[in-house]
């Protein structure tokens, strides 16, 4: 799992989203919006909707089933549980700053992937986050993920989307590699790559494979 927002609020940017899958829930208590249906590999089915502010509990247990390689993968260091101030950050999502989704299980009742990208209006780049339930990894699930937000990136204006990931993290890489990103082994931290995609590139790609 690459990916749980540890780190504080970004500035608010201009462009909000009005995308029942890239809008978070505005009110909390409201009712979270209606789950989209996505298939697995193995034939299995999750909900892909908004991140809500209900969600809470749900998120922090999902973060107790990561293993510990994955959340070093995710946070850089050693960490048992989510922080409830953390987690309850992560769900009141500003859709001006972020579009965050989870995919859960078909009754709702657990969060099994939650992935976000952080919008910055100024250099109309998106910085991306996934995590996974250890059980539902190597289903196409994060593929699954990643495309959309490349898709609700593009959506809003931006023109690359990035992220960081240890250089031991053979799935994000392997995933990252498959889309067309592009891997860059930082200068300052060795032990990190980071991985980016051109939006304007990978578009005109689509519509030159789909023509």
């Amino acid at each position: 799992m690459n990916v749980l927002e540890l780190t504080p609020p970004r500035p608010a940017s201009r462009h909000a989203s009005r995308n029942p899958l890239t809008a978070p829930a505005a009110y909390p208590g409201a009712a979270p919006e209606p789950g989209k249906p996505i298939f697995l590999e193995d034939g299995s089915m999750l909900l892909l909707r908004p991140i809500d502010p209900g969600d809470v509990e749900t998120l922090m247990r999902a973060f107790k089933r990561m293993t510990p390689e994955q959340v070093r993968a995710r946070v850089f260091h050693a960490l048992s549980e989510l922080p409830e101030p953390v987690a309850r950050s992560m769900c009141r999502v500003d859709p001006a700053q972020a579009i965050a989704v989870v995919a859960t299980d078909p009754d709702g009742g657990e969060i099994r992937a939650e992935a976000r990208v952080h919008l910055d209006v100024v250099t109309q780049s998106a910085e991306l986050a996934i995590a996974i339930d250890p059980q539902f990894t190597g289903k196409g699930l994060g593929r699954i993920l990643v495309e959309h937000l490349i898709r609700a990136a593009r959506a809003h204006g931006m023109r690359e989307i990035w992220g960081d990931t240890q250089a031991g993290n053979f799935a994000m890489l392997g995933l990252t590699r498959r889309l067309g990103f592009t891997h860059d082994r930082k200068r300052d931290d060795a032990s990190l790559v980071r991985f980016f995609l051109n939006l304007d590139s990978a578009a005109a790609h689509e519509r030159d494979t789909s023509s």
